[in-house]
């Protein structure tokens, strides 16, 4: 099916939702010409976030499983394995298993569900002891694309994740606004600038002091980079680790950022 019969199937299938993805496209069409947003990597940002020997081991077994048992369904992990999407890489999820455990998390939002591979880290780091809320809008007039849906996560009870279908853009504000303030926010769905700029600045105000939010793929609009001059935060630029070189990438890897709010 093309780009513009999905958006077709869309309009007529979920008017609200074609609306939001019409907003979406028309914001891309003045951004797609722009080139990549480069940025110099902290090589130190283990040592700054704390990231200890133990917490490297503890992460890489879980995304070994996640990534197994993605495998173990047929399908292929890594970038470009949900549709033209990525999952989650070894070095973000080290960052969000981190995050989570270093500040004490409890309430953890995020966007973009894709396999599940963050999910599962994030639900792994919180177990028992808090809630993940996962937002997440399957690309129409894709169903078996729909099958793979949290793949990777596991069973989990209601009272640990709470799975939204929609875009953060009809789904994020009620959910903010009904459970802020969080202690986590991670954004890995539509990366176009419009979109990273909406998310960021309503987590940012629900956002509790000392709480953190993580951005992948920032390297794909200036958004973090405007954003984080307006902000009082310690910043953290990370390079990802794919399981395989994605040639998308202006450094074959992608870039993700860390803001950790001050107190």
């Amino acid at each position: 099916m093309t780009s513009f019969a999905r958006r077709l199937s869309l309009a007529i299938g979920d008017p609200v939702e074609g609306y939001y993805k019409a907003i979406a496209a028309w914001h891309w069409r003045k951004q797609r010409r722009q080139p990549p947003c480069r940025y110099r990597a902290n090589l130190l940002w283990r040592d700054r976030l704390g990231v200890t020997i133990e917490d490297r081991e503890h992460t890489a077994r879980i995304y070994s499983k996640a990534i197994c048992s993605l495998e173990e369904r047929g399908i292929r992990p890594g970038p470009e394995s949900y549709l033209y999407w990525n999952d989650a890489d070894a070095a973000f999820a080290e960052a969000i298993w981190c995050l989570i455990r270093r500040t004490n998390a409890r309430k953890v939002v995020e966007t973009g569900v894709a396999h599940g591979v963050t999910s599962r880290i994030i639900l792994e780091a919180l177990k028992g002891r808090g809630r993940l809320w996962s937002i997440d809008y399957p690309p129409p007039g894709t169903p078996e694309i729909h099958r793979e849906i949290g793949a990777a996560v596991g069973s989990w009870s209601k009272e640990e994740w709470a799975l939204i279908f929609g875009s953060s853009q009809r789904r994020l504000p009620k959910l903010l606004k009904s459970i802020a303030p969080i202690d986590l926010f991670v954004h890995d769905s539509d990366h176009r600038e419009h979109n990273v700029k909406f998310e960021m600045n309503l987590a940012w105000e629900a956002l509790q002091p000392g709480g953190a939010m993580i951005v992948d793929d920032i390297d794909n609009s200036a958004a973090f980079a405007t954003f984080v001059q307006d902000i009082d935060a310690m910043c953290l630029i990370c390079e990802a680790e794919p399981i395989r070189p994605d040639p998308r990438r202006y450094n074959q890897r992608g870039v993700f950022g860390i803001l950790i709010k001050s107190t």
